[in-house]
């Protein structure tokens, strides 16, 4: 195989979109990203035409240049040659690119394309501590005495991690997106998650700051607030960047801006998906006491984005509340299960119409680490929500399954988990939870395939 010239590729990339056409440039793991003035002058066609690179796109407002293993070298030249910095603003007071979408579609496509760019930074952690969960889950039922183990003890924690520090890495690919600096809102991310934020809410003593009461809730792989985290931090440090004089800097543009975000976080963006979480629990209880079936399939309709948000976590513990004191849950255990198997199916459809090897085999492997692990958010993050219209197929999948196993009557009587080796918790009701899951599946898939997606997004 011939040698790849870097420098000519670089080059010839920049002569199609134009060095002063240029306002940013970041690379993610696979694809250049240019954020360009006016996308009307660039040629995706011609890019595509350039040896070395592999697919060319307009999308989230930035031209993205599909590069696969020749990417580093090739931003490392791109860099040197366009004297460009890594997501360094030439220009603070342009006008939006010429092609971005308006109305409702146009502030959803930039919500979506937001939080993708929060996640993408985790999804390969993600990936590879499912399937770890996945490895450990099967030894344990070959050899029963591992499950006791240090050893799938110690490495559970491994496979835990990426889950648990979910928003810190979010708090820093917002930072990134935003263009501000990581560090401060991965700090005041981690502020949530500390030894003695836990204590305290274990504790269950009132806690208040600067005279605020501060709503008790534990924060450990949620989304939402991490999401806001880096927005508000963002502003924060523009704002302190512009009222502070340059000696100044130093000393009080950190300081301020994880003090102001800091304080917001405890007080109000943590709290915020908490509060929203337990109003629609309480409706989503109401309709699971009055109409069962209802219940169970407009939540697993709604689940792919409570667990976006994190609202799941306010939701979850009515679910050992009703095992408890009922002794029995016929609407949440079932809705959970069905969620995760609709973001199976729906990844097996994007695996099964996709046309890039690699994306392929992410799909169907993420599809097995939700049915038999349990574990959704690789599935979530790194194909459905990528790519959006999948994330429909779940909605659809999830709420044809739950209806389905609510009209059989699956109930849970013991806690467990959303995966295919938690059945024996719904008793003599597994068959109406098989059945659930089959349909979850099946229509996902289904509606996944058919209803298609970006291809030129559909790549590693």
């Amino acid at each position: 195989m011939a040698k790849m010239n870097y420098a000519d590729i670089a080059n010839k990339i920049i002569a199609q979109i134009g060095e002063e056409n240029v306002l940013t440039v970041s690379h993610c793991m696979t694809r250049l990203r240019f954020t360009v003035k006016d996308f009307s002058k660039v040629s995706l066609d011609d890019i595509k035409k350039i040896s070395g690179v592999i697919g060319a796109v307009y999308h989230g407002e930035q031209v993205q240049v599909i590069m696969g293993q020749h990417l580093l070298a090739t931003y490392n030249e791109i860099v040197k040659q366009g004297k460009f910095r890594e997501e360094a603003a030439v220009d603070e007071n342009l006008d939006a690119p010429a092609q971005e979408m308006k109305g409702i579609k146009g502030v959803v496509n930039k919500v979506l394309g937001y939080v993708v760019a929060c996640v993408t930074p985790l999804v390969p952690a993600m990936i590879a501590a499912g399937m770890l969960k996945v490895v450990l889950l099967l030894i344990g039922k070959v050899i029963p005495s591992f499950t006791e183990s240090d050893t799938n003890l110690i490495l559970g924690w491994v496979a835990d991690a990426p889950f648990y520090f979910m928003p810190i890495i979010v708090a820093y690919g917002g930072a990134k997106k935003l263009k501000a600096t990581p560090v401060y809102s991965m700090v005041v991310a981690a502020s949530l998650l500390t030894p003695a934020w836990s204590a305290a809410v274990t504790a269950g003593e009132p806690v208040s700051l600067i005279g605020i009461p501060v709503r008790l809730v534990t924060y450990s792989s949620t989304l939402l607030p991490a999401l806001l985290i880096a927005v508000v931090a963002a502003y924060a440090e523009k704002w302190c960047n512009k009222i502070f004089p340059g000696v100044f800097k130093n000393l009080l543009v950190g300081l301020c801006t994880i003090t102001i975000t800091g304080i917001l976080a405890f007080t109000l963006l943590g709290p915020l998906g908490s509060y929203a979480g337990s109003l629609i629990a309480n409706g989503f209880l109401w309709l699971g006491n009055n109409v069962p079936w209802l219940g169970t399939g407009v939540l697993a309709f709604f689940l792919p984005w409570l667990v976006l948000t994190g609202m799941v976590w306010a939701i979850s513990p009515f679910l050992a509340l009703n095992i408890s004191e009922l002794g029995f849950d016929a609407v949440l255990r079932p809705a959970y299960m069905c969620h995760n198997m609709a973001e199976a199916g729906a990844a097996l459809g994007v695996g099964l119409r996709a046309k890039d090897k690699e994306f392929k085999a992410l799909a169907f492997s993420v599809a097995f680490e939700c049915i038999v692990a349990g574990v959704s958010e690789p599935a979530i993050y790194g194909v459905n929500l990528k790519l959006k219209k999948p994330m429909f197929a779940v909605m659809v999948g999830g709420a044809a399954g739950g209806v389905v196993s609510a009209l059989l009557g699956a109930t849970a009587y013991q806690m467990g988990w959303s995966n295919i080796w938690s059945l024996p918790i719904f008793m003599e009701t597994i068959p109406a939870m098989l059945a659930g899951i089959v349909t979850s599946i099946v229509v996902s898939a289904a509606v996944a395939f058919i209803v298609g997606f970006d291809q030129n997004e559909a790549k590693i």
